[in-house]
């Protein structure tokens, strides 16, 4: 009970007690407000339900590059294709190749759609061509060609703004050949010459990360055996050429690899376990086990499962 002081107010002590109960209840903790969840990434919607193969994939738009310039004068499939994003830059890099079984059967157009992409996305991107079989290729003439063509980005930096510390090597299927040799320290002085700039990430797509371990493998695939024409003789003939393009052997100088599993053959876990083991941020992407050219292609499914871990990898995060 309230004791009321001769000539007091009880009303003073009842306004105190409510303004105690009110500041006590602003204390006690309130219920959590739920957050909304983040609106889809429309970049990574699935419009696509169509599947895609070596001739229907080149029928893709594409932007027009930028520039479409030789980077050797061997032969005319010494060229690439550069698309530079809006906006002032520097922007990181992309640089891109594509497969084709090593003989000749891809080309720049199979990689034209995930370019144009990459573009619109902040990512300048660079699709170098290069010598196959059939083509003048095989060893040394392919691997000069990889080479130099990684290496005319530091000619093009002289012109458009590219941050070449934020530069990604990407390949699909066969193009994953140069990926996992152009990330190495040692590239072979037979078949490199001048300054190469340095590589921070990679990125293979659905292609052998050891190319041994295809050895026999490529004739199922590309309908017959094109690996030890293209290496100049079987491992056990060039042993030093096939250590060169063992990760495990010749080990990757990069921070991140983004492997996406997808046709062909899964990679060797062992492998995967051993690059980890080097202290490169692997993660494996699986996608559908039976198509090979989805992944490239904006608004598939599988590219709306590889499109994040994609984007974020060549944008340098």
């Amino acid at each position: 009970m309230l004791r009321t002081i001769e000539g007091g107010n009880t009303m003073k002590p009842m306004i105190a007690l409510a303004a105690f109960a009110t500041a006590l209840a602003a204390c006690a903790p309130s219920e959590p407000v739920a957050k909304a969840p983040p609106a889809p990434d429309a970049r990574f919607a699935v419009t696509d339900t169509a599947d895609y193969d070596p001739v229907t994939v080149n029928t893709l738009p594409a932007t027009a590059p930028t520039l479409r310039v030789a980077y050797g004068a061997a032969s005319a499939r010494q060229y690439g294709e550069l698309r530079m994003p809006q906006g002032k830059g520097p922007f990181p890099v992309a640089v891109i190749w594509h497969g084709g079984c090593w003989a000749g059967m891809g080309g720049t157009s199979n990689v034209g759609a995930l370019a144009s992409f990459l573009a619109a996305n902040g990512v300048a991107t660079w699709t170098p061509s290069y010598r196959e079989l059939g083509s003048d290729g095989g060893w040394p003439n392919t691997f000069t060609d990889w080479a130099q063509g990684l290496g005319y980005v530091n000619t093009l930096a002289e012109t458009f703004p590219l941050d070449l510390t934020r530069i990604t090597v990407m390949g699909h299927s066969a193009g994953v050949t140069p990926v996992m040799w152009l990330a190495t320290g040692n590239k072979g002085d037979a078949v490199v010459s001048g300054e190469l700039p340095n590589v921070r990430a990679a990125v293979a797509i659905d292609g052998p990360m050891r190319i041994a371990d295809f050895v026999g493998v490529d004739a199922m695939v590309c309908g017959q055996p094109v690996i030890a024409g293209m290496m100049g003789g079987t491992p056990s003939e060039q042993p030093e050429r096939y250590a060169m393009l063992d990760p495990l052997v010749n080990k990757p100088r990069i921070k991140q690899l983004l492997v996406v599993d997808g046709a062909l053959p899964d990679p060797d876990p062992a492998l995967i376990a051993g690059l980890r083991g080097q202290g490169i941020a692997v993660e494996v992407v699986r996608v559908d086990q039976d198509q090979h050219f989805n992944m490239l292609v904006p608004g598939t499914r599988d590219f709306a499962t590889i499109g994040p871990a994609l984007l974020d990898i060549a944008q340098g995060r």
